[in-house]
Formats: C-alpha cells, sequence, structure tokens
C-alpha cells in the first residue's frame, strides 16, 4: 500500500521557511489520497469504528487496564502492525493511511491510542527502520499479529528530553555479548511487552580515548536481570499501562544490536520523529471525538428558550474549534503527504505538528468542556476522562517546550552557518588578500536583505479567492527570515542560552507553516469539480479566520522578539523564586 518514492528528495518545508524561502512545486498541489488509498482508508475506519464502539472506555479508566479480549480484538483487526510490510504479516500502510487511521483509535480512546501508539509508533519503530532481515523476520511477525507486544526504552529517572545523558550501560563482554544495567522510568506497555528496544551507553575507542555513546539494542522480557516496577496511578489514559523498567546485569548477543553501534541516538531521533507524528494525528482524532459531542450538546440544550447553538459565544467556540482541526489536520497530512512522496528529513515538521496539534487539543477540550457546562464537569460524562488523557500530549515524547527549541535552533543553524560563512570572509585580513570576492559575498547578502524588506510574491500557485492571504504569508514570511537574521547577530553563539526569542521564533514558525498548509488544502479543494459550493465555503470561511488569527498570532511574536516584553519574564520569576511562590499578600500591602 506504500508509494513512497525513494528516488525522489523532497526538501523539508519549514526548514526552508529559516531561509524566507517556499518551494511551491513541493505545496502545490496539497497531497491528495489515491483511490486505493481512499477505499483502504474506508475499509479500516469502518472495521475501527465497529469495535470501538463496544469498548467500554469509562470501565477501563476507571479499572485502570485494558482487557485482554480489547486487545486481542485490536490485534484481529491488524492494528498492531499498520505500518509492518505485508510480507511479515501487516497492512503495510503508508504514513499518511498510518496517521488516519491512528487518528480514528484515538478518536475513541486515549489508552488505546497510547498503548497501540507505544507498541508500533515507537516501540519496534528501530527494528522496523534500521533492523537487519534476520531480526525483521523473526520479530515483525510476532508484533503485527499481536502475539507479542513492544516497548520504548529511553527514559530515565534524571534523562527525560535530554535523551544523550541517559545513564543505562551496556558492558562488552570478552565473548562477544553484552551485559547492561540501568533502569528506565515511566515506559509504556512495560509489564506486558515481550519485546523492548532499549537505549543503553556503550564505549568506543576513538584514537586511543574511550568515548560512551548510545547503542540501540533488543532485550527479551524472559531474560534474567529484568524486573518492573508497581503500575503508575497516573492522571489520565489510566487503562495503558506504565512503569519502571530494571535491567540488573541482563545479558544479550550481539546479534541483538539494532543498526550500528554507537549510531543508537539517531535511532532514537527518527523513532521520536514518527511519534511526534502519530500525537499530532491522535490529537486531529482527538478533536474530532470532542467537536461531534460539543455540537450535539449546543443543538439539544436550551436556556432562555433557545439552543445554545444560536448564543454568539457559543458559536464562537464551535468555530475555533473548526478552524483548529482544520488547521491542525492539514498540517498533519501535509507532512505525512510529503513523507510518502519522498520527504526524508522531517524533523522539523513533525516537532511542529506535534506541538500545535496538543495545543489545539488542549484548548479544544477546555472549550468543549466549557459548552457542557454543569454536565462536563461530571463523570457520567466523557469530558472529564478525555481531559485528563489529553493533557498528556503536551509532555510525551519531547516536552513542547523542548521541542519549541529544537524547532527554533535547528531551524536556524542553516541561516547561522551562512552568516558564520559571510563574516569569515568580510574580516579585514581576508578582504585584502580577496577584496573582490568579499564585495561578492557582501553584495549578495545586501541584495537577499533587501528583497526581504521590499517583499515578493512567494505564492502563485493559490486560488484566485486566496490571494489576499497568501500576499500576508509571503510578508510574513520575509518578515520572519529577516528576524531569524537580526536575531542571529544579536545574539550570536549565546542564543543557545536565550530560551525566548526561541519560543518566539518557534511560535512564528508554526503559524507560518499553518498558514501556508492550509492554503494549499483549500486551494486543492476549491480548484476541484466534484466538491459541493456549500463545502468549498465551509472550507474557505474556516482559511479566512484560521488566517486572520494565525497573522495576529504571528505578528505578536514578531513585536514581542524585539520588544522589551520578554525581558520583563525573568526579572518577575526570579522574585517568584525567590519568595518560593507569590509571597505577596493583600493583608501585608
Amino acid at each position: 500500500m506504500s508509494n513512497h518514492d525513494s528516488t525522489k528528495e523532497i526538501p523539508s518545508i519549514v526548514k526552508n521557511m529559516f531561509y524566507g524561502e517556499v518551494q511551491e512545486e513541493v505545496v502545490f498541489p496539497f497531497p491528495h489520497l489515491s483511490e486505493s488509498q481512499i477505499e483502504m482508508a474506508k475499509a479500516m475506519i469502518d472495521a475501527v469504528d465497529k469495535f470501538c464502539q463496544t469498548v467500554d472506555s469509562a470501565k477501563m479508566d476507571k479499572e485502570g487496564k485494558i482487557p485482554p479480549e480489547v486487545l486481542k480484538g485490536l490485534a484481529d483487526l491488524g492494528l498492531c502492525g499498520l505500518a509492518v510490510g505485508e510480507e511479515y504479516g501487516g497492512l503495510g500502510l503508508d504514513t499518511t493511511l498510518y496517521a488516519r487511521v491512528f487518528s480514528q483509535i484515538a478518536g475513541y480512546d486515549g489508552s488505546i491510542a497510547t498503548t497501540l501508539g507505544a507498541h508500533q509508533s515507537i516501540g519496534y519503530k528501530a527494528l522496523l527502520n534500521e533492523g537487519n532481515e534476520e531480526q525483521k523476520k523473526f520479530w515483525l511477525p510476532k508484533l503485527a499479529s499481536g502475539e507479542c507486544f513492544a516497548s520504548f526504552c529511553l527514559t530515565e529517572p534524571g534523562s527525560g528530553s535530554d535523551a544523550y545523558s541517559i545513564k543505562t550501560k551496556a558492558t562488552k563482554n570478552n565473548d562477544g555479548t553484552y551485559t547492561i544495567t540501568g533502569q528506565k522510568l515511566w515506559i509504556t506497555n512495560a509489564g506486558m511487552a515481550g519485546f523492548y528496544s532499549v537505549f543503553a551507553k556503550t564505549e568506543h575507542d576513538e584514537g586511543g580515548k574511550m568515548v560512551e555513546k548510545i547503542t540501540c539494542f533488543i532485550v527479551e522480557k524472559e531474560r534474567e536481570g529484568i524486573s518492573f516496577g508497581e503500575k503508575e496511578d497516573k492522571m489520565g489514559i489510566r487503562a495503558s499501562e506504565t512503569r519502571a523498567v530494571y535491567f540488573d546485569k541482563v545479558t544479550i548477543p550481539a546479534t541483538n544490536i539494532i543498526g550500528e553501534l554507537g549510531k543508537g541516538f539517531k535511532i532514537a531521533m527518527n523513532v521520536l520523529n514518527t511519534g511526534r507524528l502519530s500525537l499530532g494525528s491522535g490529537s486531529v482524532g482527538g478533536m474530532k471525538a470532542i467537536l461531534k459531542l460539543a455540537t450535539a450538546q449546543a443543538k439539544t440544550r436550551k436556556q432562555f428558550g433557545d439552543y445554545i447553538a444560536n448564543f454568539g459565544l457559543i458559536q464562537e467556540k464551535l468555530t475555533t474549534i473548526a478552524a483548529n482541526i482544520y488547521a491542525s489536520e492539514s498540517m498533519v497530512y501535509m507532512t505525512t503527504g510529503k513523507i510518502t512522496q519522498g520527504m526524508h528529513e522531517y524533523s522539523h515538521e513533525s516537532a511542529v505538528c506535534k506541538v500545535y496539534c496538543s495545543e489545539k487539543l488542549w484548548d479544544t477540550i477546555d472549550k468543549g468542556t466549557q459548552i457542557a457546562a454543569g454536565n462536563g464537569y461530571m463523570r457520567e460524562y466523557p469530558y472529564e476522562r478525555i481531559m485528563r488523557d489529553c493533557r498528556i500530549n503536551l509532555i510525551f515524547e519531547g516536552t513542547n517546550e523542548i521541542l519549541r527549541i529544537f524547532t527554533a535552533l535547528s531551524g536556524i543553524k542553516g541561516p547561522a552557518d551562512s552568516l558564520k560563512e559571510l563574516g569569515k570572509i568580510s574580516n579585514a585580513s581576508t578582504f585584502l588578500h580577496d577584496p573582490i570576492k568579499s564585495v561578492g559575498m557582501l553584495s549578495d547578502f545586501a541584495k537577499k536583505r533587501i528583497n526581504k524588506y521590499v517583499g515578493s510574491k512567494t505564492l502563485t500557485k493559490v486560488h484566485p479567492s486566496l490571494e489576499t492571504h497568501a500576499a500576508h504569508f509571503s510578508s510574513a514570511l520575509n518578515d520572519f527570515a529577516i528576524a531569524v537574521e537580526n536575531t542571529i547577530m544579536k545574539y550570536g553563539k549565546d542564543i543557545i542560552g536565550n530560551e525566548l526569542p526561541q519560543m518566539r521564533i518557534a511560535n512564528m514558525t508554526m503559524e507560518l507553516y499553518a498558514q501556508l498548509c492550509v492554503l494549499s488544502r483549500t486551494t486543492a479543494i476549491l480548484n476541484r469539480a466534484d466538491v459541493s459550493e456549500k463545502d468549498k465555503e465551509y472550507v474557505t470561511l474556516m482559511t479566512e479566520l484560521i488566517c486572520r488569527d494565525s497573522r495576529q498570532n504571528f505578528t505578536r511574536n514578531y513585536k514581542r522578539l524585539s520588544s522589551s516584553y520578554d525581558k520583563l519574564i525573568p526579572k518577575i520569576s526570579k522574585a517568584v523564586c525567590e519568595r518560593d511562590g507569590f509571597g505577596f499578600d493583600i493583608i501585608d500591602y
């Protein structure tokens, strides 16, 4: 079912935006599903709907476990091997289909989505990406069938977002085996899994100097020395299993190494990139489910002699939720579509999707609960459970704070390298040796800066009715590229320790990507003859709202990047810490 074209390299869309560039042939047309993809998606969605409607989520949440018969039912549907090739017993779905099916699952139950996501989005993803043929033939059929569940073991008590600081070690023995000692924390599926992707430090001789690097290992549950902590008592996703995993001198053969020795950090990061996309698509499914509940409430609840759906403040909430879904969905499926077509570097896109979608999901459940009013606060209704389940998405697989830092720092690296090279060439000694070359470089830089200030028409392929929004996007993109350059020149290498400008840059990045994906998707819809005028009007109105709100968010972050606003934050925060809290009372002053 995969139609990935490995011969066609597609550049990162988000990465190019940091240079003030958009390659229109990459963004337009919006990646549309083929007929075979649509047929497969409908069949899978129908199967998920029929099964999940029989699941008692409230009971699972209360009891804190997923019944064996539910796990078996999920496995029987093939939901444990969505992306595994058919030759290994899986369904062989491409990235887009995987995201769409996972989105449907997440719309029903957060614990089920977490269990399945931990199993295949990250649990055995390293095996799928980097495993050798012998490893794949032995493990993938078991994992795809649900005979064996998988778990991803990276996080440790002293190592969360800072993955490279893990302490678990794998020591090489004289017979070539490795002995793993250490512990992992908050591991989903830990007790129920039979397959563990374990990341541990190994020693490497580099020119006579011993250095530690991370290696990825397969560890089977039955190996001596593995034990588990008690099941964690969590706020939400309570039916999913989370435990600590302890490795007390667990010996494994060298054949259990996934990929190359010492290359585990990159393997882990690649796994998390796909996991973050799953969180993005899952958030879309959650938002749709919440909006369905909220809409039913608004259409049936009467106050002051009228349905609350006719009240402006309720309409504002329903409208915002719908627009957030459209923007989030557009970002996720632009990304998955480009991956399917051949985009290999998508760490920027996956980070942006995870942060944007998880935060829109949290805003959605807040608004949905408010529409439900008193009912939303009662356990008889699903809102409070959904709210508890949603909160973890802002923390899972890289906190949104860390991913903002990643987005900003990795994004500005390219422009920073260019400016650094410019600095080398334009210094005095180089200028004396090769003044023509130096002047040429400075002239090119100046021309590019002037073009950004003057502005240019970046998007020419948008539908005519969207040209105003396209012009605003182009202007904002130029402003963004200038802001990135100004930030680099202002902070230099010290930008690494300045998280507030990083946050502003990351927020601007997300708003630009949201606008771009929405403009592409709406253009594709408006250009289709088989779409009703009513549907075209619906998406046009949402696009109008999204672009207006997004421009306001962008402008706020753009202005604060160069204003004194952010200078207030560390001063007030320092005062709070000195007072061990607010430290101020009305009775004192």
